[in-house]
């Protein structure tokens, strides 16, 4: 074989990570975790599969690195809103105009991708499981601090609530109203359902 035509192959493609995690988290936020197979997503990344499992091991690793991803780059900066010296109710009503915002200018899809996982939960692997499970006590540990430091500056009107159980349910009315957007109810309808539901507290 000539110098030339061993040339012309050149080298194959480096595999980039974040392109492949970019593409796995739109994909799965936008149709939902369990309507997307790796074979599509290998096609929508321009990879191989084997390139997949050598990075990440299997599918599980894969959704378990899209989730942690996920946490770190749309829900921490989400929750961030929480430690602003803001009143409780103001920044609660933030929380639910942010849950349910329709920008179309946003490239973000609607709904929460976490939401969806934690629902599909029972479909994903052992890996990811773990990672829902550690996710979600990070969201409620959040909620919870900022419910307690709330109670100390007498905002928080039902005081005799555990502050725990009240991160609970604030989670639960969001997740809710965010998978149901994602499922086609409007923004606006998720909202007005979300602030009735949150208006208890």
């Amino acid at each position: 074989m000539s110098e030339e035509k061993k040339a012309s192959r050149g080298r194959p493609k480096k595999f980039d990570r974040n392109h492949v995690l970019d593409i796995a988290q739109e994909s799965y936020w936008t149709l939902g975790i369990n309507q997307v197979s790796i074979n599509e997503l290998c096609k929508l990344a321009g990879v191989s599969k084997p390139g997949i499992y050598r990075e990440f091991g299997d599918e599980d690793g894969l959704t378990h690195a899209v989730l942690e991803r996920y946490e770190k780059t749309i829900l921490s900066p989400m929750l961030s809103v929480l430690s602003l010296d803001i009143p409780f109710h103001e920044t609660l009503q933030n929380l639910a105009l942010y849950s349910t915002s329709e920008d179309e200018t946003s490239e973000m899809p609607k709904g929460c991708l976490f939401a969806n996982m934690k629902e599909s939960r029972l479909n994903l692997g052992d890996s990811t499981i773990e990672q829902i499970d550690k996710t979600y006590e990070n969201v409620i540990k959040a909620l919870e601090l900022w419910i307690d430091a709330a109670k100390e500056k007498g905002e928080f009107k039902t005081t005799a609530m555990d502050s725990r159980f009240a991160a609970i349910y604030i989670y639960a009315q969001i997740s809710f109203a965010q998978l149901q957007m994602m499922k086609g109810e409007s923004g606006k309808d998720a909202r007005a359902i979300l602030q009735v539901a949150l208006s208890v507290l």
